[in-house]
């Protein structure tokens, strides 16, 4: 955990890295789910309703003061997330014939070239977790809004539909679509 020492040399206690000058803290980095973030595309919103999860979890986690150990933890759960999500999109594309799969690919292995070295930044306290946040937050908001949206709107229309695409409405419901299904039932 962070801490600022309130006398100098006290032991156990480190002093928080400096906010990186692309990063600061005087920015909003809690996210809420928006409906406009909405592809269309049931997997591709499931996936992204999850990240945004994960980053509020992060959140809540270095707000309440966590420690490092916790916030780690925490990290690496977005970072393997966040590669299961490009894969699973990646697979989609490749599934639909995506024109621009390689373009996307690229942007996905560059992401996670940067999440990885905010990651290791923040392990080894070099960067404070406020500035990861901030990435992941404003990267998600950047990528949806310009990118998945053309992969979904992709998907709707190709000729060549997603493995399994039928039984995305028995698993990819929401707790209270799935509620209201068990109760007809």
């Amino acid at each position: 955990m962070y801490v600022k020492s309130r006398k100098p040399g006290r032991r156990g206690e480190r002093d928080a890295p400096p906010a990186s000058p692309r990063y600061t803290r005087t920015r909003t980095v809690f996210i809420h789910w928006q409906t406009s973030f909405e592809t269309g595309q049931t997997l591709i919103d499931t996936e992204h309703r999850v990240l945004v999860f994960l980053f509020r979890k992060l959140h809540v986690a270095i707000r309440t003061g966590s420690p490092h150990v916790e916030l780690s933890h925490i990290i690496r759960e977005v970072t393997r997330f966040v590669e299961f999500h490009f894969l699973s999109e990646e697979n989609l594309m490749r599934e639909t014939h995506y024109p621009q799969m390689l373009m996307h690919q690229a942007q996905h292995t560059d992401l996670l070239a940067q999440l990885g070295v905010f990651a290791s930044k923040v392990e080894r306290r070099r960067e404070a977790p406020e500035d990861l946040l901030y990435f992941v937050n404003h990267w998600l908001l950047e990528h949806i809004a310009r990118h998945d949206q053309h992969v979904a709107e992709h998907a709707r229309d190709a000729v060549a539909r997603p493995v399994a695409e039928r039984d995305y409405s028995e698993f990819l419901l929401s707790g209270a679509a799935r509620r209201a299904t068990v109760m007809d039932s």
